[in-house]
C-alpha cells in the first residue's frame, strides 16, 4: 500500500491508526477523516456527513460500506443486531485517480467547508 499512502501523504494527510482491517488518515487541515481499505480494488470510505452535505461526493460514491475499523464515523444497524461504523465508498483504478480526488476534495474544503 506505499504507493496508496503516498498518495494521501501528498496530499495533507498523516496516519493515525493502522490495523488490518484498514488504514486510518487524518487531513492535518480539515481534520477530516478517510480510511484506506485493504481490499483487491483502491477503495476509500469517506464520513457520511461529509458526502450526505456535498452533491459532487455523492455523485461519486459507491454506496454504503460497514465495518469495525471505521470508528470514528457514526454507526447504524445493518443486517446484524447492533449498530456499526459505516461510511461512503469510493473507488479507483489508479493510486493517480486517488490522489487526483483527495485533491479535489481538499479544494472543495477549502471553497465550503465540506471536509
Amino acid at each position: 500500500m506505499d504507493k496508496r499512502v503516498e498518495a494521501f501523504k501528498g496530499n495533507s494527510f498523516k496516519v493515525t491508526n493502522e490495523t488490518t482491517k484498514g488504514i486510518e488518515f487524518e487531513n492535518v487541515v480539515t481534520r477530516e477523516i478517510v480510511y484506506l481499505m485493504p481490499t483487491v480494488e483502491l477503495s476509500i470510505v469517506l464520513n457520511p456527513k461529509t458526502v450526505e452535505g456535498n452533491s459532487w461526493l455523492q455523485n461519486k460514491a459507491h454506496g454504503l460500506y460497514h465495518n469495525t475499523a471505521l470508528n470514528q464515523f457514526p454507526k447504524r444497524k445493518n443486517k446484524g443486531k447492533s449498530p456499526i461504523y459505516y461510511g461512503y465508498s469510493f473507488k479507483f483504478q489508479t493510486t493517480e485517480e486517488l490522489s487526483s480526488f483527495l485533491s479535489e476534495m481538499n479544494s472543495l474544503g477549502r471553497e465550503s467547508s465540506i471536509v
